[in-house]
């Protein structure tokens, strides 16, 4: 492993002049990111030196003149979450940086139990617990259940309150090291439509170790909504053929991915009934039911232990097909168009 340099020295004794640096992108958001900055600050110690660094993509940039806040307004230009977070990294001061999106609500003792697992030295990154808010409608606790984004209650509930090693971090709610980004070469600006904060983890954890931290945990905005989960997973499948193109990388290879691909299996099906002549419509029933009683199975336990409503374990299985769903087809738009 390589040595660290200057900044990483024991976090135990810098309790005085140690800096940390919370960098906010935002976009098209203005004022769900005004709540986040609000309750960010309310999270932090009076007795630590740290900023707030805002990077908000605006043709009207609305300054913010608050303590510790250093607003940046940049011209809306559509280059990327990582070219947005790369920015913030260069104007950010602090040795550890922790990033958090625009619409999410800490709980109280979340910069705690972030930021004290890098008292180890070992320690490059952290993710921390995500979950929707307890007003969140059926679908929105379907989505955080099926653990998104960032594991969501699922991951939360199975840590059972003790930080567990992982190669899997969100910028939604997470912080690094700064040296081990810089040594990276810091997000791939080339993935404009998401995943750089994915290779990024993968990146990172060749350094050092990687946690989760359930309790350093933020209440995220839930989409809600069929609609807005399709779009949300067009997305993610375009970004992951794009980073397939890429990045080699063991876990995303067209092996995986037409093994995780509903579509794939459904043609299966379909195949299926075609050689046995009568039997499609009954192949395909059982098909949907298998899908749907999986699910179910799948995901009861986090239901039960979580606050969701009764009709989320119904809905469940609905919310996982467009997923499921919207995530192929963003991956053959990938594929075709990108």
């Amino acid at each position: 492993m390589p040595h660290p340099p200057e900044e990483m020295a024991d976090l135990s004794t810098q309790s005085e002049t140690y800096r940390g640096s919370i960098v906010i992108p935002t976009k098209g958001r203005h004022e769900s990111m005004l709540r986040t900055l609000d309750a960010v600050r309310c999270c932090l110690p009076s007795d630590m030196n740290l900023e707030i660094i805002v990077i908000e993509e605006t043709d009207t940039p609305q300054p913010i003149r608050e303590e510790r806040v250093k607003y940046c307004p940049i011209p809306e230009r559509g280059l990327g979450f990582g070219y947005v977070r790369n920015l913030g990294l260069r104007k950010a001061k602090g040795s550890i940086i922790i990033f958090v999106d625009d619409d999410v609500i800490p709980t109280q003792n979340w910069f705690e139990n972030l930021f004290e697992p890098f008292a180890e030295e070992s320690v490059v990154g952290v993710q921390g617990g995500v979950t929707v808010p307890e007003s969140s409608n059926a679908i929105g606790w379907a989505e955080s259940i099926l653990g998104f984004p960032g594991g969501g209650i699922s991951r939360v509930l199975q840590a059972k309150g003790e930080n567990q090693t992982t190669r899997e971090i969100s910028t939604l709610n997470c912080a690094y090291r700064k040296w081990v980004i810089e040594k990276v070469g810091g997000f791939d600006e080339n993935l404009t439509s998401g995943s750089e904060d994915y290779l990024l983890a993968k990146e990172a954890c060749l350094y050092g170790q990687c946690l989760f931290a359930p309790d350093a945990l933020v209440y995220h905005e839930a989409r809600g909504t069929l609609k807005k989960i399709w779009h949300w997973f067009v997305r993610r499948g375009r970004a992951e053929m794009r980073l397939a193109k890429l990045r080699e990388l063991e876990e995303i290879n067209l092996g995986s991915i037409l093994k995780r691909s509903i579509t794939c299996k459904f043609l299966l099906v379909v195949l299926a009934g075609a050689f046995f002549h009568g039997f499609f419509i009954p192949l395909l029933i059982i098909a949907f039911a298998a899908y749907f009683v999986l699910q179910l199975a799948r995901y009861f336990w986090p239901w039960k232990l979580s606050k969701a409503p009764v009709a989320t374990i119904f809905l469940l299985p609905l919310v996982k097909l467009v997923m499921d769903s919207a995530m192929d087809w963003g991956r053959v738009r990938g594929l075709l168009l990108e």
